[in-house]
C-alpha cells in the first residue's frame, strides 16, 4: 500500500476530502499525511447553532475557506502548521472502530516518542478544539484529536496534530467562530499546545510526518512504499 504525504496543500478542502474518501480503495492499511491552508472544517453538531450561518459566512468573508464534513464532530482549524494523519483499512477484514483508534493511538504516540515527547495522556479535554474521548494531551493541554467513521467495507481514523505556531491563536480563532454561531463558552484558552510548545523548540510538520511514517511502519507490516 501507498503511503501518501500531502504536505503541500491541494486547492481545496473538498479535493483533499476526495482523496480520504479514496484512501482506503489504494490498498490496506493505508496511512495519509497532509496539511491544508487556512480553513475552518465544521461538523454536524456545528449547523445546528443558531448563528451557524452568521459566523460560516464571517469567516468566508474574512478570508477562510470553510467546509462541511458528513460525519459528525465540531468545529476543527486547519493551517500549514497542523498536520492531518489518517489510516484506512479496506475489504471484508476489517478492525473494530476501537482497534483502529487504538492503532492510530499507538501510531501517534510512537512518532511523538521519537521526537522527545512522552508522558502522554488519552480522554476528553474539555474547552479544546473538537474534543473527544480520543484526545491525546500532555499535561492536560491537547496536542491531537481523533476521530473514525465506518462504512461499509472501508474504516477510517483521523486526527489533526499541532505542529507548528501558537496553540492559542488556533483556539482564539475557534473561539471566536463560536462567540458569532451562538455558543460562546466553547473554547477555553489555556487547553491546548503544539508540538513545538510542547517540546521548547520549532519543529516542522515534515520532521513530524517523517517520525509517524516511521512509527506506523513498525506498527503495521502491512504498509509498503510511499513518500
Amino acid at each position: 500500500m501507498p503511503i501518501l504525504c500531502d504536505l503541500r496543500p491541494l486547492p481545496s478542502l473538498a479535493d483533499s476530502f476526495r482523496v480520504e474518501d479514496q484512501l482506503a480503495a489504494s490498498g490496506s492499511p493505508s496511512l495519509r499525511l497532509w496539511c491544508h491552508g487556512s480553513a475552518l472544517v465544521t461538523g454536524g453538531r456545528d449547523r445546528r447553532l443558531p448563528g451557524f450561518e452568521l459566523a460560516v459566512e464571517t469567516f468566508f468573508a474574512r478570508g477562510w475557506e470553510v467546509f462541511g464534513r458528513s460525519s459528525g464532530g465540531s468545529l476543527v482549524v486547519l493551517d500549514e502548521g497542523v498536520l492531518n494523519v489518517s489510516l484506512a483499512w479496506a475489504g471484508s477484514d476489517l478492525p473494530s472502530l476501537e482497534q483502529a483508534f487504538s492503532e492510530l493511538h499507538a501510531v501517534l504516540r510512537g512518532g511523538l516518542l521519537a521526537l522527545g515527547l512522552g508522558a502522554l495522556s488519552q480522554g476528553e479535554v474539555a474547552g479544546s478544539i473538537c474534543p473527544g474521548p480520543g484526545d491525546l494531551a500532555r499535561d492536560g493541554r491537547k496536542l491531537a484529536g481523533l476521530s473514525q467513521q465506518r462504512r461499509r467495507q472501508h474504516v477510517l481514523a483521523h486526527a489533526f496534530l499541532l505542529v507548528e505556531g501558537r496553540a492559542e491563536d488556533r483556539l482564539a480563532t475557534a473561539g471566536a467562530f463560536y462567540r458569532l454561531a451562538g455558543l460562546p463558552d466553547a473554547i477555553r484558552l489555556g487547553t491546548m499546545e503544539t508540538v513545538s510548545e510542547a517540546l521548547g523548540r520549532p519543529v516542522a510538520t515534515g520532521e513530524v510526518a517523517k517520525a509517524l511514517r516511521l512509527a506506523a511502519l513498525g506498527r503495521l507490516p502491512g504498509l509498503a512504499g510511499g513518500a
